[in-house]
Order: structure tokens, then sequence, then C-alpha cells
């Protein structure tokens, strides 16, 4: 598996885009939880999106940061070969992503129940 020769490799631009938006995730949630009013939605329709407060708002930043340092070791620059191992990349950090996505959607789960 070269630099995109089996297609399934993003392109450059792709992973900086990405890695871009994986820190501006944290930024947001950091900000959020130092403010002790972190604002988050799952849904796309949702206009308000959920006020966490506390340990739930910690707990959402603990899962944006697990997902965001999942996406950025997954599409951080290729190892020293030159190849970027979609695949091996993928079954290395696609279960932290998946933790972390569990944790946020977990969070807004339990805010809701609280409501």
């Amino acid at each position: 598996m070269t630099d995109g020769s089996d297609g399934k490799a993003p392109s450059v631009w792709i992973r900086v885009v990405g890695m871009i938006g994986a820190l501006w995730f944290v930024v947001y949630c950091a900000i959020g939880v130092w403010r002790d009013d972190l604002v988050v939605s799952l849904s796309k329709s949702s206009s308000n999106g959920v006020h966490l407060h506390g340990r739930l708002a910690w707990l959402c930043f603990a899962g944006m940061m697990m997902m965001s340092i999942g996406l950025i070791r997954f599409l951080g620059p290729a190892s020293s070969d030159g190849k970027f191992d979609f695949d091996g990349r993928r079954r290395r950090f696609g279960p932290m992503v998946a933790v972390g996505l569990a944790l946020y959607a977990a969070s807004q789960a339990i805010a809701d129940l609280r409501s």
C-alpha cells in the first residue's frame, strides 16, 4: 500500500484539514469546560444543542480528546518509509476514535436522561 495507489489513502490536503478540525474540537471543548458550559449536539437538526456542566462536560471533553488524538494519529504524517498504511492505521487508532465517540454520546445521553 503506497501513497494512494489503491485509492484508499486520503490526500495530503484532506489529512491536513482533518487534523485542523480535530484540533478545533479540542480547543472548543477546552473553552467549554473552562467556562463550565459546553454546548454540544449529536444531531444536525437541533439548533440549541445540549449544555453540559461539571462532570458531564469533563466526560464529553475526554471523549473529544480521545477522538481527536485518534484522528490526528490516523491522519498524521506517514511513517519513515513514506507509505500510508490505511488499514493498519484504522486497526490501530479506530478503537480510540470509537471509545471517544462513545464517551461523547454517553455524556449527551446522560444529560438528556437528567432533564
